[in-house]
């Protein structure tokens, strides 16, 4: 009995001594932090990812993620956990119901970061508002082309998937894409 209980204890610190371990700070690098997203219109849903990539040798804890608006609300279950040299995402999803115009959101993702206790994204797009009025050549040819579903559209995406830009200019990507868009149309002429 007496054994038992020397065995218990023993354990017991063992278990809080393992506990009290401390965060070494992390060296992280956020891709794209600043980006300018297309327009959208008022009412659909825009998903926003942001991926943070450790580059330290211990892992990296995100145990919280503030918004700059409620519209902005996380996805992802906290802790966020990355393992050393590995990635991981942040998933947010704005809500454009509730505005119209040019909107600008902050991010601030808080952990054991290396400079600083959190580290900030940012993003910002225009939320147009929907036609409440006669339909145009343009809205109307637009339509058309949606149900139809041609293949341009499995190409590109719709109007409000296109992706962001950042301050860099145009990439290798959009390129490519602007590319093939031309082959396309080359064809269906």
């Amino acid at each position: 009995m007496r054994n038992l209980l020397y065995v218990l204890l023993l354990s017991l610190t063992l278990a809080v001594a393992a506990c009290r371990q401390e965060l070494k700070p992390v060296e992280a690098v956020v891709e794209d932090p600043i980006r300018h997203y297309y327009p959208v219109v008022q009412g659909e849903m825009l998903g926003v990812t942001y991926d943070i990539e450790n580059t330290s040798d211990t892992p990296l804890f995100i145990h919280e993620v503030q918004t700059s608006c409620g519209c902005l609300v996380p996805r992802d279950e906290l802790p966020i956990v990355v393992l050393p040299r590995k990635r991981a995402s942040v998933h947010l999803e704005f809500n454009t119901i509730k505005n119209v115009g040019y909107v600008c959101h902050y991010v601030y993702c808080y952990g054991n970061f290396k400079d600083s206790a959190y580290v900030s994204m940012t993003f910002d797009t225009h939320v147009v508002p929907p036609a409440d009025y006669t339909r145009d050549y343009e809205q109307l040819w637009r339509e058309q082309e949606t149900a139809s579903g041609r293949l341009k559209d499995f190409v590109d995406g719709q109007s409000s998937h296109k992706g962001y830009y950042t301050e860099e200019g145009v990439d290798r990507r959009r390129e490519i894409i602007d590319e093939v868009n031309r082959r396309i149309d080359a064809v269906a002429l």
